[in-house]
């Protein structure tokens, strides 16, 4: 999964992945981001959701102004060295320190490809109870829900349960004579 929408997915209806500088550390080791947990700051976590909150908002909407600005103030901050991966040729960037603010630049890297590459293709799932953002990469842009082997088949079993429990199934034609 994209590191960008893994940070917009730790935040769902009902329930948030990033409520203390515990669970962000963890959060960190959990993306594969880093196999240490680095020393996390009350000020780190509260950039690090208003970061979520940002791209959770400018990625469905297809803002790119929107995420160039969130990875750019993001960018300002943080010490590293920028190198080109040869093999693929994508931007890698090396963290100067172990810091929260450097651990999370490719989470930023990897939301601005998403909004070069894929413009107005980040959606949010349709299952109310869900809420996480995917990536729609079908052609005509008509996916609906984040997993159909979850939230899909749940939305369509709830549909069919509704429909034949409520007497809503269409009759059966009248037979003729």
């Amino acid at each position: 999964m994209n590191q960008g929408l893994a940070l917009c997915n730790t935040l769902g209806p009902g329930r948030d992945d990033l409520t203390s500088v515990a669970s962000l550390a963890g959060w960190y080791v959990a993306a594969g981001l880093t196999d240490d947990p680095p020393a996390v700051t009350p000020a780190d976590l509260d950039a690090a959701r208003a970061l979520r909150d940002g791209l959770r908002a400018a990625l469905p909407a297809g803002d790119t102004a929107a995420v160039a600005a969130l990875a750019d103030d993001w960018l300002m901050g943080a010490q590293g060295c920028l190198c080109v991966d040869g093999a693929t040729l994508q931007p890698r960037f090396t963290p100067g320190d172990n810091t929260p603010r450097c651990l999370m630049v490719p989470v930023v890297l990897s939301a601005l490809a998403l909004a070069r590459e894929y413009p107005g293709r980040v959606r949010a799932c349709a299952s109310e109870r869900c809420g996480a953002l995917f990536l729609d990469t079908t052609r005509n842009r008509s996916r609906r829900w984040c997993s159909m082997e979850v939230c899909g088949a749940r939305a369509k079993a709830s549909a069919y349960y509704r429909r034949h429990r409520c007497g809503d199934a269409p009759e059966p034609p009248p037979a003729q004579a």
